[in-house]
């Protein structure tokens, strides 16, 4: 299996330039003879091994260092039931093996209470082990877009990569690298509202565009405070009105204090305007969205 199959697209492709910059002359570590003798039937030429964990150890510069006991519990009984479908990436490191990617799925295996782990064994120098570490913590599905901007402007800062390098690292295209960069344009205060999760990244992509601090912190602070759509958001801007949307049905509108609360609370973690008709026994809940793209999103959500 060839590393970009079984590392991902992102990583693989990455790993593809390490090995082209090999190629025109960057020499590679060299083992000992010590090393050569432990590891004598290792492989760096991109198969997948299985090594065993005990010999494994943890990147020392791992960006990511909290890994949540739960989910790795979750991992490990999923491992446990199915096996690992992906291996990890490590290199060598004297008499041992030294995790470059993939340190949640070795650590997940241990408590498994697994002996082997499939690997892909590569040769790489320190800068390249950092670039990946931070490439492979950029992929991580909880980040949230301002925490992925400022990776990325750490690592084209500290490594010197221009946009196209950490588009093919992060299997993105180069506007879409531009456009988050962009975010970082954004006011402190409005950045921690994304992060904290009281705005969406969508009302992000939006206020990147107002100039005006103050008004641009007012504005997320509104959109915050009202729970209003994306779609809400750029209509404000445009005409300094947020639309109403009109849904028909016979029930009132919800007077309960607890589940206008509950609204506030599902608008924030939906990233979209919720109304919820009824009272406490029975009713229905309404969700807006803008376009085809923005109902998609939702779906992915709610699944």
């Amino acid at each position: 299996m060839s590393t970009s199959r079984g590392l991902g697209k992102g990583l693989g492709a990455l790993i593809s330039i390490f090995d082209d910059e090999d190629e025109v002359g960057q020499a590679k570590p060299k083992a000992t003879s010590s090393d050569k003798t432990l590891t004598s039937n290792v492989s760096t030429d991109n198969a997948i091994q299985e090594l065993p964990v005990d010999l494994i150890d943890s990147n020392i510069n791992q960006p990511r260092k909290d890994f949540n006991p739960e989910h790795l519990q979750e991992l490990a009984e999923s491992i446990q039931s199915n096996g690992i479908f992906q291996p990890i990436l490590v290199t060598k490191a004297g008499q041992r093996f030294m995790i470059v990617a993939g340190e949640r799925r070795w650590r997940a295996t241990k408590i498994a209470g697994l002996k082997t782990i499939p690997a892909i064994v590569k040769n790489f120098n320190a800068r390249q082990i950092s670039e990946i570490a931070i490439v492979e913590n950029l992929q991580r599905e909880d980040l949230n877009i301002v925490e992925l901007a400022l990776g990325i402007k750490k690592l084209m800062d500290e490594h010197f990569l221009t946009q196209e390098k950490v588009a093919i690292a992060l299997g993105k295209n180069r506007s879409s690298i531009a456009n988050t960069l962009r975010l970082l344009n954004l006011p402190p205060t409005v950045q921690q509202m994304v992060r904290t999760g009281a705005i969406t990244s969508g009302h992000a992509k939006v206020l990147v565009s107002v100039t005006d601090n103050d008004k641009c912190i007012a504005l997320a602070h509104q959109s915050a405070k009202e729970g209003l759509s994306v779609r809400q958001l750029e209509e404000l801007l445009k005409t300094g009105r947020a639309p109403q949307f009109n849904f028909s049905s016979p029930m009132p509108r919800a007077q309960n204090l607890e589940l206008r609360q509950l609204e506030r609370e599902c608008t924030q973690s939906l990233g979209a305007k919720v109304s919820i008709q009824g009272d406490g026994r029975r009713g229905k809940i309404l969700i807006e969205y803008f376009d085809e793209k923005d109902l998609s999103r939702l779906v992915a959500k709610l699944k």
